[in-house]
């Protein structure tokens, strides 16, 4: 066993990749932290390495791994704080909520795979990500919190929007979809092409001047789109695709009062800050995906 704090210096370097945001969550010193995760690592033998930005673990990881179970149901049982993340496009949507007895992390995740690996791993606690690309796993369990449609959005000079009203997909299809990570939301990714809208990088022939980055349509929520719409216009059409707001929890902690008490919260904040946005349908209480 080592003490708490230790094992938390050590979670919260993996999980908030930077010795100064672990200590200002741990409200400690960077060196303290540094110390505590070193003391960690020691004591079970293993090493944090960085890799493309992000701190892993090498060596044997068993022991470990049931010293994060019990300090995690510790945690949880004892009202200590715990720990959430999210996608980048729901940081937005999901910083401005107060939740008390949880704590938030950067709020940045592009992919899925690392802050999945996190929660597996008992480093965090909770992730939202977006329906329909969630996790498909019986280690995890999945709470649709909201649904809404799909928005397309452009920059202020897009030639689309020279289109008014009588813009089409048949017009949107001349123009590339702005890219993300591959993989990231494959189901989202797949409705796309399906429709011909391609990822690759084309040009318009009737903008050569454009930068492509200018040229670009961005798929969106309402959500997100009401929380980040300073320099982008939504297009007079929605995709035919159901998207939306899911927490994602380990199978075992699903029915945990805490889990239920900030899927509560959340659904709370949603119904507060899609007032006024007919798009967004907020459940009446979360159902948990199958």
């Amino acid at each position: 066993m080592v003490e708490l704090e230790c094992l938390a210096a050590l979670d919260c370097l993996q999980w908030l990749r930077t010795g100064s945001r672990a200590a200002e969550v741990l409200n400690c010193s960077q060196s303290r932290v540094s110390r505590n995760a070193g003391k960690c690592q020691k004591s079970f033998r293993v090493n944090l390495r960085k890799s493309s930005s992000e701190w892993c673990l090498s060596g044997d990881g068993f022991l470990l791994g049931m010293e994060r179970r019990v300090h995690q149901q510790y945690r949880w049982d004892t009202d200590r704080p715990l720990r959430l993340d999210c996608q980048n496009w729901l940081g937005g949507t999901y910083s401005p909520v107060l939740l008390d007895g949880w704590i938030k992390g950067n709020l940045d995740y592009l992919e899925g795979l690392r802050p999945l690996s996190l929660l597996r791993d008992r480093v965090i606690d909770a992730w939202l990500c977006s329906f329909p690309d969630h996790p498909r796993d019986p280690e995890f369990s999945c709470f649709q919190l909201c649904s809404t449609p799909g928005y397309l959005v452009v920059k202020p000079s897009h030639p689309l929007l020279d289109l008014g009203s009588s813009v089409s997909f048949n017009d949107v299809r001349r123009y590339p979809v702005a890219p993300w990570p591959a993989g990231v939301m494959p189901v989202l990714e797949s409705t796309l092409g399906s429709m011909g809208l391609p990822m690759e990088d084309i040009r318009d022939a009737a903008a050569p001047s454009l930068p492509l980055a200018d040229l670009q349509v961005g798929i969106t929520s309402p959500l997100a789109f009401a929380g980040h719409r300073s320099g982008s216009v939504a297009l007079p059409l929605t995709l035919p695709v159901v998207v939306g707001d899911v927490l994602v929890v380990r199978s075992d902690l699903a029915g945990h009062r805490r889990t239920l008490g900030l899927v509560d919260a959340l659904l709370h904040h949603l119904r507060a800050v899609s007032l006024g946005l007919d798009d967004v349908h907020v459940f009446a209480e979360a159902s948990v995906l199958r």
